[in-house]
C-alpha cells in the first residue's frame, strides 16, 4: 500500500466539491439485531417533503429478506429508500478472513458511497432518532455544497413515539465536545481533525475523489477524522452544523456486541519500522505505540489526500463488482503483519 499526494485525475478535490445537481443520499449503516430503525424512519419522514430529492441507503451487516420486509413496511412509500448487505470485507461478514466478527465502519460507509445516486451523501448511525431541524440543514448544506459534521447527543431513557422524542435524559458525557462551539442558526469553521461521529455530509464527487473513508483504520477507528484531514489538507472549508443532530440512545449501545473493535500495541522498534514503510521517518504525535496512534503518524506524515488502504477504486466501483473486491482482500493485517485468519 503506497501514498499517493497531490492533485487526483487531473485536477483539484476542490473542483470535484463544487459540481453536481441536486438531491441527497442519506446513508444508514448499523449491525446490530436492533437497530430501532423507526426512530430514524418516523423522524425523518416527519420532517421531509412528500416529493423531497432524497433516497435513503441502509447498509446493513445484519442483512437478510425478513429485515428488508420491516422496513417496507415501516417506511411505507414515505420516501425512497434500498436496504443493501454491507460489501465484502476481511472483518465482518460471510466472507471475513477472521475468526472472530470485527468493526468495518469504513468499508461499510464506503458501500453506502457506491449505492448513492445523489450528488450529496449525508451519513448516519443508527439507535438514533433526528431532532427537529436536521432534514432542513441537510438540505442547506446540500445546496451549499458543504462539507458539514452534524452534532450528536447520547440520552439515557429516551422515549420516542411517531419520530419525537418526548422525554430523555442527559448527561455531561454523552454531550458532543464541540457543542459550545457550534451555532443553532449556522454552521461555523472547524478544522478538518474535529469532522468525526455519524453525521457526516460531503458532495458525492469530493469524496469520490478523495476514495472515501480508509480501510486502513478498520477495525480500529477513526476513519472520520482522517478524512477529515484529507478533506483540509485538499483545500476544502470544514465545517459543524449543531441544527443537524441526532440523538442516540446510550441503552440500546448496550445490547450484545455483534462487532468489536481492536488495536494492537506494537513494540516501539516495529511501530518505528512500519512508520517508515509508509516513508515517514518521525512521529508527528506522542502517546502510545498503538494502531491509532500510527495511523495519524501516516497520515501526517505522508499528507495522503487520498487513501492508502482501498484495494479498489471508488471512482469505477459499482454494485455489481463488490464480490469481486474479495479476491484483492489483505491476507495479512497491515499493522503487524499478522494473518487475519489468527485474529
Amino acid at each position: 500500500m503506497s501514498a499517493r499526494h497531490g492533485t487526483l485525475n487531473g485536477g483539484s478535490p476542490r473542483a470535484a466539491a463544487v459540481t453536481g445537481g441536486a438531491g441527497v443520499s442519506i446513508v444508514y449503516i448499523t449491525h446490530r439485531p436492533n437497530p430501532v430503525f423507526a426512530w430514524f424512519v418516523d423522524s425523518l419522514a416527519a420532517q421531509a417533503e412528500p416529493d423531497a430529492a432524497l433516497e435513503v441507503i441502509f447498509v446493513d451487516g445484519l442483512h437478510d429478506s425478513g429485515r428488508s420486509s420491516a422496513l417496507e413496511e415501516l417506511v411505507a412509500g414515505r420516501f425512497g429508500f434500498r436496504h443493501v448487505p454491507a460489501k465484502p470485507n476481511p472483518w465482518n461478514g460471510p466472507h471475513r478472513l477472521t475468526r472472530a466478527q470485527y468493526s468495518a465502519p469504513a468499508s461499510a460507509r464506503n458501500t453506502g458511497i457506491v449505492y448513492a445516486s445523489k450528488p450529496y451523501v449525508v451519513f448516519v448511525d443508527d439507535l438514533c432518532v433526528l431532532a427537529e431541524g436536521w432534514w432542513r440543514q441537510v438540505k442547506e448544506a446540500a445546496r451549499e455544497r458543504l462539507v458539514v459534521g452534524g452534532a450528536y447527543q447520547k440520552r439515557h431513557e429516551m422515549v420516542v413515539r411517531g419520530g419525537k422524542l418526548l422525554s430523555s435524559r442527559l448527561e455531561p458525557g454523552g454531550l458532543d465536545c464541540r457543542w459550545e462551539r457550534g451555532d443553532d442558526d449556522a454552521c461555523v469553521a472547524i478544522g478538518g481533525g474535529e469532522l468525526f461521529g455519524a453525521g457526516i455530509g460531503a458532495p458525492r464527487d469530493l469524496l469520490v475523489a478523495l476514495n472515501g473513508f480508509d480501510e486502513l483504520c478498520d477495525p480500529i477507528g477513526g476513519e472520520d477524522y482522517h478524512l477529515g484531514l484529507r478533506i483540509e489538507w485538499a483545500g476544502v472549508p470544514v465545517h459543524y452544523c449543531r441544527a443537524m443532530l441526532a440523538i442516540e440512545s446510550e441503552e440500546h449501545h448496550e445490547q450484545p456486541a455483534v462487532v468489536e473493535r481492536r488495536d494492537t500495541v506494537l513494540d516501539d522498534g516495529v511501530y518505528m519500522r512500519r512508520l517508515r514503510e509508509f516513508g515517514v521517518r518521525h512521529r508527528s504525535t506522542s502517546g502510545p505505540y498503538d494502531g491509532g496512534h500510527l495511523l495519524l503518524d501516516i497520515q501526517l506524515g505522508t499528507r495522503s489526500l487520498t487513501t492508502m488502504g482501498n484495494y479498489y477504486d471508488l471512482g469505477t466501483l459499482a454494485e455489481t463488482d463488490l464480490v469481486g473486491t474479495i479476491e484483492r482482500f489483505p491476507r495479512n493485517h497491515w499493522l503487524d503483519q499478522r494473518p487475519l485468519a489468527a485474529f
